[in-house]
């Protein structure tokens, strides 16, 4: 894997490589955050034969994937999320599988003639890319008709962070995702469609199938410290968020929520 030169400010995430795993991953509120999104992934891509997946991060899922039997093309901007990913690989004994690649969203016109039998994307890495619909257009040019799309978005609307952050008296980051432009973060600018709008965006390219809350129930990521604190809390918050991901109206009131589509026939498109 050689990194190529990217005009997107890959420092954002370059930064959180070394300890992302330790500070989120291996935590105990994203081990139960990630497991409940596994469950989708499984179900989405069995028996599917080339999966993309869009910020990959440290790899995790596209080791997931590829365990199960897929073949991967795993992209991230991050040069260092993907060396992080690829030794993991490498110890998981699953990197046969996986093909990384140095890529944003935005770049994906440069896959053409490509072709997968699915795309995944976990943990809000959509909610990053500049000109979504742009990049829905040139995704949906690589996947095979039928094939299933689930990505795991950050929510607009996210009543956990407006009591975490007005119980503190910022009123400003309680209310940050509500902004018509978005917020900068780390120089990128994050977006937070909310399911009705991504399912127009995706249409007519993906016919959207299924939406569920992640954490509705459960607390948003930079809750953890408190909430690992609370195993009993965090064990009955974690039964709630179970049974909440039934009703699907709830993925509009979540810290994240998992947004499923199949590729339509191109000429439905």
């Amino acid at each position: 894997m050689t990194p190529q030169a990217l005009r997107f400010p890959a420092a954002a995430f370059d930064d959180m490589a070394p300890a992302y795993d330790a500070t989120f991953t291996a935590s105990a509120l994203g081990v139960l955050l990630r497991a409940l999104t596994w469950e989708r992934l499984d179900a989405a891509f069995a028996g599917a034969g080339r999966v993309l997946e869009i910020g990959c991060g440290t790899g995790e899922d596209a080791a997931r994937l590829a365990l199960r039997g897929a073949h991967v093309l795993a992209t991230d901007p991050s040069p260092s999320m993907l060396r992080v990913a690829a030794e993991k690989a490498e110890r998981l004994g699953c990197a046969r599988l996986i093909e990384f690649r140095c890529l944003p969203m935005e770049r994906l016109g440069e896959l053409a003639g490509e072709r997968f039998d699915g795309v995944w994307s976990n943990f809000g890495a959509i909610n990053c890319v500049e000109r979504l619909e742009t990049a829905i257009a040139a995704l949906a040019a690589l996947v095979a008709p039928g094939a299933p799309l689930a990505w795991v978005v950050l929510g607009r609307h996210v009543p956990w962070e407006w009591a975490w952050f007005l119980a503190r008296g910022n009123r400003q980051k309680a209310l940050r995702r509500l902004r018509p432009e978005g917020t900068l973060w780390r120089g990128l600018r994050v977006s937070y469609p909310t399911p009705a709008a991504l399912g127009r965006m995706l249409q007519p390219y993906f016919e959207p199938t299924r939406r569920a809350p992640l954490g509705f129930v459960l607390p948003p990521s930079y809750a953890a410290g408190w909430l690992g604190r609370r195993p009993r809390l965090l064990a009955a918050l974690a039964r709630t968020e179970r049974a909440a991901q039934r009703c699907e109206p709830l993925a509009a009131l979540a810290d994240h929520y998992i947004f499923e589509a199949r590729r339509t026939p191109a000429s439905d498109a």
